[in-house]
């Protein structure tokens, strides 16, 4: 279910079942993604700029035009923060709820 621009991992898994195009954006440490990470994303290493506040974290990031963006981090925190800044990019960006153990948690 999707609520403020949120999405929780079943809803997210059921897209991918279903084909639906959507780019998963894991915005952790490049060393968290290699570890484990949702199959298909792409790690873009936001991390720290996010956490210290940084407005322009999500900058440089390319992203197909149109394309539906979902954020992840570890527990949604830092994805919810990369999500609103993509949004005011003019992409449709939603963040994973819970995050990567969410995920896992399936």
């Amino acid at each position: 279910m999707m609520q403020h621009n949120n999405i929780d991992a079943k809803t997210l898994k059921d897209m991918m079942e279903r084909g639906e195009r959507a780019t998963v954006v894991d915005v952790r440490k490049q060393e968290a993604h290699a570890e484990g990470s949702i199959p298909g994303s792409v790690n873009f290493d936001a991390y720290d700029a996010l956490h210290e506040g940084d407005e322009r974290a999500m900058e440089g990031l390319k992203l197909p035009e149109g394309s539906r963006v979902v954020t992840v981090c570890n527990r949604g925190h830092s994805s919810a923060v990369a999500a609103e800044q993509l949004r005011r990019q003019g992409y449709e960006a939603y963040c994973l709820e819970g995050g990567l153990e969410a995920w896992k948690a399936l």
